[in-house]
């Protein structure tokens, strides 16, 4: 008996390995499918509030998804041919700015200094090699790097907007498909309570972020212009955007702005003064703003959100990257919503388990009527 049952549960474990490896692989072959849909998906609960503000104003629910979905395609159309041309410069000038920060820092960061002498016995060794031709220094063109995806891209962005259209004007209307095929009067009620607090919890949640990432960007945007660094606003969408991709968004930013710092001002003291006033920020974003308005029951544990990270920056890249912690936090929200999934929400978040509460515990198949759902459950969000 003992044997029979543990051949079952190796079978399982099998049979769910096999599953998880079939979903990565559809995931990752299929994500020219899967980016705009699971895109749309986010982008509608971010937007949701601002259709539900339309819809009190009395603008019919259809018309207010469509001019939602107007104004956000045209505000990132306006943004991207403002900043493409700065973009494009900056890019192409990067590799002169890796080299004016290697000199620029040889005084200040002793390291450098070995790396010097490093170069130059490389450059002894190697001399009888470069006798035939000449080395030239050429950044890479943006522009050819946009111009062989722009098929591809053009693709995605059309069926992100038409989804994202149809999925506002809907509203609830999955929700309500859901409750209209369930049996029981007390599951119909159950799913309505676990929808709409799912629903207004994560559009708050990811509209809150976003908000607070807008205002990063502007922040960002008015110091790099005091501090009199060109192009300020491609500065301000670049740290807005890349902040939804926690710990590497800030550093790439950061990164960019000491670059363009060094090749913009002469002195290693001007040129620190634009990446320290973007930490500064960060910050105070991070460590003042972001708990005070959001709070620290949607913390995710750190250790997920990096292998977050990793798992859908493998997979879908770039994309992947910036959508990785807003599906983080939608599963945690859903987690903390279904009992049976509480354990999966304990282990994503980052707070300690409170010495007087109960660990969650699964509730048992086939007994929702019987057994009350655990306190502050049902209302959770509302």
């Amino acid at each position: 008996m003992h044997t029979h049952s543990g051949g079952n549960r190796s079978l399982t474990i099998a049979a769910w390995m096999v599953a998880g490896i079939a979903i990565l692989a559809g995931l990752y072959f299929a994500r020219t499918l899967f980016i705009p849909v699971t895109l749309a998906c986010v982008l509608a609960l971010v937007l949701a509030p601002v259709v539900r503000l339309l819809c009190r104003v009395g603008l019919p629910r259809a018309l207010a998804s469509g001019v939602v979905v107007v104004a956000a395609i045209s505000l990132a159309a306006a943004i991207l041919a403002r900043l493409s041309a700065p973009a494009a410069e900056w890019f192409s000038r990067l590799p002169v700015a890796m080299l004016r920060l290697r000199y620029t820092f040889s005084e200040v960061v002793s390291a450098v200094q070995d790396f010097r002498e490093f170069t130059q016995k490389m450059a002894q060794f190697s001399a009888g090699q470069g006798k035939d031709g000449e080395v030239v220094v050429q950044g890479p063109d943006l522009a050819q790097i946009f111009l062989t995806n722009t098929g591809q891209l053009l693709t995605m962005l059309v069926v992100t907007a038409i989804l994202l259209f149809f999925l506002l004007a809907n509203g609830y209307l999955f929700l309500l498909k859901t409750v209209h095929i369930l049996p029981r009067f007390g599951d119909k009620k159950r799913a309505v309570e676990i929808g709409r607090a799912l629903q207004m919890e994560v559009s708050l949640y990811l509209f809150t972020i976003t908000a607070i990432n807008v205002g990063l960007g502007c922040a960002t945007s008015a110091a790099m212009a005091v501090l009199g660094l060109p192009d300020p606003l491609l500065w301000g969408v670049m740290a807005a955007t890349l902040n939804f991709i926690p710990y590497v968004g800030s550093i790439l930013t950061g990164g960019a702005i000491l670059l363009a710092s060094v090749v913009t001002f002469t002195t290693p003291l001007d040129a620190l003064y634009p990446p320290l006033a973007f930490v500064a920020l960060t910050a105070i974003e991070g460590n003042l703003v972001t708990p005070m308005l959001v709070g620290r029951r949607l913390t995710i544990n750190p250790v997920i959100v990096f292998i977050s990270l990793l798992l859908w920056g493998w997979l879908w890249g770039a994309a992947g990257l910036l959508l990785a912690v807003p599906l983080l936090v939608i599963t945690k929200i859903l987690c903390d919503h279904i009992p049976p999934l509480q354990v999966v929400g304990e282990y994503l978040s980052s707070l300690p388990p409170e010495p007087d509460s109960p660990a969650p515990a699964r509730q048992p198949a086939g007994r929702a009527e019987e057994s009350p759902p655990p306190p502050g459950t049902a209302g959770a969000g509302l």
